[in-house]
Formats: C-alpha cells, structure tokens, sequence
C-alpha cells in the first residue's frame, strides 16, 4: 500500500522540535535571582503555531495510519463501516483496548478537535483551568499518543504492519510503508 503517513508524522515531529526550541529559547532566569522565569513576548506566536501544526499532522497521522492498518485487518469493507467514528472505537476494533491508551486517546482527540475546529468565546468569559489547554503540551502529549499507536499496532500478532528485519536496518519504513520516526540502531 501506497502512503504518505511517513511523512506526516515527520511533519509532526519536526514542528514540534521546533515549538518546543522556540519556548525553551523564550525563557529566560528572573534577572533578580529569585526562583522563576521571564517568558519574552512572541508577538508572532511561532512556537503556539508550531504546535499547531504537530497537533494537526499528528491527526492526520493516526488517520492514515488506523486506515491502513484496518483495511489489512478487517478489510476495505468492514473498516468503511468504522471510519468514521472516534478514534477510541476504531482502536478497540483493532485491538487496542487498555483504559490508559483509550484515555489519552480521549485527550488527543478532544485537543486536536479544540484547536481545529476552534470556537471563540468572549474576553469576560471564565475559563475553568480543567478545559483550558496549552498547545505545546497538547502537541507533545499527541505526537507521543500516536508514535505509541504505531508502537502497539506493531505489536499486535498477526499483523503484517510488524517491522521486518529489513525495515529496522532501513530505519523509518515498516512493512506497509507507514513511518514510525525511528532511525536505524534506535531500538525501533
């Protein structure tokens, strides 16, 4: 099978390289000595747009990735039946049903649909801290989420999306041409 998912998750993986140099670099010690930083202003938002981009390749990802993987599993078929539903039911149908995952699957999701399909709410509103989301966390946290996918479907017996021997000397394509981000001597 034919797919770009490799390099969407090098998208990914790379804009969030970059989102989190850019924060580390805004970050300075408190020029009095006391414990803390002083974040320099990014009138740009480089490192907020970056993790948007993680986030967003991220997606698109695990989109490819859950494609290729069910259609080998269950056939073109019987995955157009799921492709369609959450992320969460798509990798409990594949097999992959620990409450952790599904959690932080949970999490991914509800992110990446906040920061995509973005609805705006007005200066006075009260934000409770529990909805409130930093997107250079949520990036870190979802290109994480979705290597660790890539990681348990690899896992999973009987799958021909399993490494070979070949694909870990080459170093970031599997069987069926999905990338991992791996290179080759990294334990991949």
């Amino acid at each position: 099978m034919l797919s770009n998912a490799n390099v969407y998750l090098a998208i990914a993986e790379e804009a969030l390289a970059e989102s989190k140099k850019l924060d580390e670099a805004s970050q300075k010690p408190r020029p009095d000595g006391e414990p803390g930083i002083v974040k320099t202003l990014d009138p740009e938002r480089t490192s907020f747009k970056q993790s948007l981009i993680a986030m967003v390749f991220a997606g698109i990802y695990l989109d490819a990735l859950l494609y290729i993987v069910g259609t080998d599993k269950l056939g073109k078929d019987k995955y157009k039946k799921i492709d369609r539903e959450r992320y969460e039911k798509k990798l409990r149908t594949l097999g992959i049903t620990d409450t952790e995952t599904l959690t932080i699957c949970k999490r991914f999701r509800e992110a990446r649909n906040d920061l995509v399909h973005e609805k705006a709410i007005a200066l006075h509103t009260r934000v409770d801290k529990a909805t409130f989301r930093m997107a250079q966390r949520e990036a870190e946290i979802g290109v994480s989420f979705v290597r660790s996918i890539a990681d348990l479907l690899r896992a999973t017996p009987d799958r021909s999306f399993r490494r070979t021997a070949h694909d870990k000397a080459e170093g970031t394509q599997t069987s069926n041409g999905i990338g991992v981000g791996k290179k080759a001597g990294s334990g991949g």
